[in-house]
Formats: C-alpha cells, sequence, structure tokens
C-alpha cells in the first residue's frame, strides 16, 4: 500500500512531477492547469499505467487519472486513488 510518507510535499510539486512505481503500477503526480480565463485553476493530476515503460514511452489509451485539489488534501485524496486504482488493476499481480 502506498503511504504519504513516500510522495513529496506541495512546495515540490509546484516546480516539479514526482514519478514512482508500486509492484507493477507506474505512477506520476504533476501540477496542472484546467478551464479558461477566470475560471482557471491550478489541480494535481495523478496518473497511473502499468509497467515496464516510463510515461512517454506509454500509449495514452493504458493511462488512465483523476484530478484533485492542489494542495495536501489533494495528495491525499491522489494517494488514496491510486491505492484503489492497484486494488482493482493490479492487485492480484504481486510479484
Amino acid at each position: 500500500m502506498l503511504e504519504r510518507s513516500g510522495f513529496m510535499p506541495v512546495n515540490y510539486l509546484k516546480k516539479e512531477s514526482f514519478t514512482g512505481s508500486y509492484l507493477g503500477m507506474r505512477f506520476k503526480m504533476t501540477k496542472a492547469q484546467v478551464g479558461e480565463g477566470e475560471e482557471e485553476k491550478t489541480v494535481l493530476r495523478v496518473f497511473h499505467w502499468p509497467e515496464p515503460y516510463g510515461f512517454e514511452a506509454t500509449a495514452k489509451e493504458l493511462k488512465q487519472s483523476v484530478d484533485t485539489s492542489f494542495d495536501e488534501e489533494g495528495i491525499q485524496a491522489g494517494i488514496a486513488w491510486l491505492n484503489e486504482e492497484y486494488e482493482k488493476h493490479y492487485g492480484q499481480d504481486v510479484r
């Protein structure tokens, strides 16, 4: 199970994406802008995809993502989502 202690703080994510892997699942957290004009806001976009390839080398259709708030609660929500997705898609393939 992924835990908060293994992830970077919001200040890191303001400037850099964070990537990692867990038992067959790769993931990425990155800052993203959604909306336009006055409706534009910053979100934390969390992706996961199957190993073995990195983000750029993996086909779009193999990646899934969710947007959360760009704050500590958003990081925690992203981690919870990754854990749920791991159980759904990768849990049977524990090495």
